[in-house]
């Protein structure tokens, strides 16, 4: 149920790269265009001159110095009186179109990208996990060795938190604080894991204090009764560990499995 409110009451992003046809006549196109100004603007007009719907488009990130984009769209033909082979033939001939490969419905259901692999984010590979999946590994490993599952969870994270501060200050560009907090909320919010409403760090006395919202692994336990993370947990000690260059712990005193309207974690030295 909560996943159908989150849903239906945030700014939600789908990056699925899957569409169900829903007896519409769709097809997607894999290509590469020249990266420059007026291309999304061609495409758009021959989309409407052709009454094409474009349903979906995403560019792959271009370096600085790139000289061509990579993209997958979703374009329903419902309405045109063009053929998506017809639409290659025609995009093949615009010289801002360096290559183009047409992508059928699978079993005539749905439409995915069959052609982009793999998933890269900030230059390394990466995983879409739905929530069903990632809520059998996290909930598997609780349920298979109970304490134990849990403490190995926290380990996992405390040793992901250590390797994502590196990767915040390498983004940052520096150690500076309120750069490196302004760098975990964004990375924290674009990739999915929670959002950082705020937090509080006292240098002087090694303690901090981080409040989150929509903490994507407590959000798996809605009215379990008491606190819950234990990898993110982890990842905060993890990364606090890495700032303070001493051992940090971090308890949970709030958090949304219980009722609370957000995960609070108050980090202090171990």
């Amino acid at each position: 149920m909560h996943g159908a409110l989150l849903l239906e009451n945030s700014k939600y992003f789908d990056v699925g790269r899957i569409i169900v046809t829903q007896k519409r006549k769709l097809c997607g196109f894999a290509f590469e265009a020249d990266y420059e100004i007026g291309v999304l603007h061609q495409l758009a007009e021959l989309a409407d001159m052709y009454r094409i719907r474009i349903l979906y488009i995403q560019f792959s990130m271009p370096k600085p110095d790139d000289k061509a984009a990579k993209a997958i769209t979703f374009l329903d033909f419902s309405d045109s009186k063009l053929s998506p082979q017809e639409a290659e033939k025609i995009l093949e001939k615009k010289k801002f179109i360096r290559s183009i490969e047409l992508i059928e419905p699978l079993n005539n259901k749905f439409v995915s990208d069959t052609f982009f692999f793999p998933l890269v984010v900030s230059g390394d590979r990466a995983l879409i996990f739905r929530k069903e999946i990632y809520e059998e590994i996290f909930r598997g490993v609780r349920k298979q060795f109970g304490t134990a599952g849990e403490a190995f969870l926290y380990y996992v994270g405390f040793e992901t938190g250590k390797r994502a501060y590196l990767n915040y200050v390498q983004l940052a560009g520096a150690e500076e604080l309120k750069a490196l907090i302004t760098t975990a909320k964004a990375v924290n919010m674009t990739l999915g894991w929670s959002i950082f409403k705020e937090v509080k760090i006292s240098e002087k006395a090694k303690t901090a204090t981080a409040i989150l919202s929509e903490n994507f692994e407590c959000d798996l336990a809605r009215g379990y009764g008491k606190p819950y993370s234990q990898f993110y947990r982890g990842a905060i000690a993890g990364i606090f560990t890495q700032y303070f260059k001493e051992e940090m712990k971090v308890e949970e005193v709030k958090c949304i499995a219980k009722g609370d309207p957000y995960c609070q974690f108050e980090i202090s030295r171990a």
